[in-house]
């Protein structure tokens, strides 16, 4: 995408072809983790020769997988060359829509699934990818105030979109009204994990984008925003990992309960009912959580470092969590 911004609009920036290759390299490479996974299990009753085979020919992950194979080579080849920032765009752009055609939601319904899924992971893409850039690979803030004119309001549009197309897929999986049971399961205290890390993002980025009035280049919270992103990504790697709870009370014979949910949260009786039992622990630990997010602003207030602020944002996260977990019971 910063390849058809203008020169005057963004940093300057370190731009490695190497790097750009090995990105490529790693989709492909972690791509393939969930197919290896099916082919151990397959493997139990077959070689493994065949086990490779049946996976990539007969299952969606494997075929979705040697597409990605094949595009992923594709744009490397013209990468590599050098070749028309238009063809890796649209190579680029076909990798998404892979992901999203075979995407857990498609399954569940093809064409919605896929269209919103696309629209998640493109989203998140375009917003994710010029702030990892620019926060690791900037030499200097050249032309930041005109960057950020665009960036802005263009980061913002996408953070909508992810939030709201985000929302829709969930309620694939989570029934509105089972939100708060479901947080009695791993995928349901991953997706909880998962939306409380969301707000320390958002407010890095508010930081960032609206609260430095003078448009100072400052790297340091730049990088903080993106560390912050990617502890968000890391519980929906996790969350991809576990059984989605259709029917939370049938998921919980099956699965069990969560790592730390009847040591928070007391015991677990089917069928869940998940009601508020506010606890002298439980919310003091809230109290704090909304502490160390007003240190986190005071923090760059008072120019502190700002690797400071990113220890209060995991900080809330923790006391958060745990402080909401003790005030809930099942």
């Amino acid at each position: 995408m910063l390849q058809f911004v203008p020169e005057d609009r963004k940093p300057r920036l370190s731009t490695s072809k190497v790097l750009l290759l090995l990105s490529t390299a790693g989709i492909v490479l972690l791509s393939f983790v969930p197919v290896y996974e099916l082919v151990v299990f397959l493997q139990s009753s077959k070689g493994w020769s065949e086990s490779y085979l049946n996976a990539i020919t007969e299952f969606r992950i494997g075929q979705g997988w040697l597409i990605t194979l094949l595009l992923s080579i594709i744009l490397a080849v013209a990468i590599y060359l050098d070749g028309s920032r238009y063809i890796q765009a649209l190579y680029l752009f076909l990798l998404i829509l892979t992901v999203g055609f075979y995407s857990h939601v498609s399954t569940l319904d093809l064409w919605a699934g896929f269209v919103l899924h696309s629209i998640h992971f493109l989203f998140m893409s375009m917003w994710a990818g010029v702030l990892l850039h620019v926060a690791w690979f900037a030499k200097d803030g050249t032309n930041w105030r005109r960057f950020l004119a665009w960036f802005t309001p263009f980061a913002l549009f996408c953070v909508a979109a992810v939030i709201g197309s985000g929302i829709v897929i969930m309620f694939f999986f989570v029934a509105p009204t089972d939100y708060a049971n479901s947080w009695a399961l791993p995928y349901g205290q991953l997706l909880l994990l998962k939306h409380v890390s969301i707000i320390p993002v958002l407010l890095a980025a508010l930081i960032n984008g609206f609260l430095n009035k003078k448009k100072v280049f400052q790297q340091a919270w730049l990088k903080v925003e993106s560390i912050l992103l990617l502890i968000v990504f890391v519980f929906t790697a996790f969350m991809s990992k576990q059984a989605p709870p259709h029917d939370v009370n049938d998921t919980l014979r099956i699965e069990g309960g969560g790592w730390l949910v009847e040591e928070l949260a007391g015991p677990l009786s089917i069928p869940l009912t998940a009601v508020m039992d506010w606890t002298l622990n439980g919310l003091l630990l809230m109290g704090l959580s909304l502490l160390l997010l007003t240190l986190m602003l005071a923090g760059f207030s008072r120019q502190l470092n700002a690797w400071l602020s990113f220890l209060f944002s995991i900080g809330f996260i923790i006391s958060f969590y745990v402080g909401l977990m003790l005030n809930l019971s099942f």
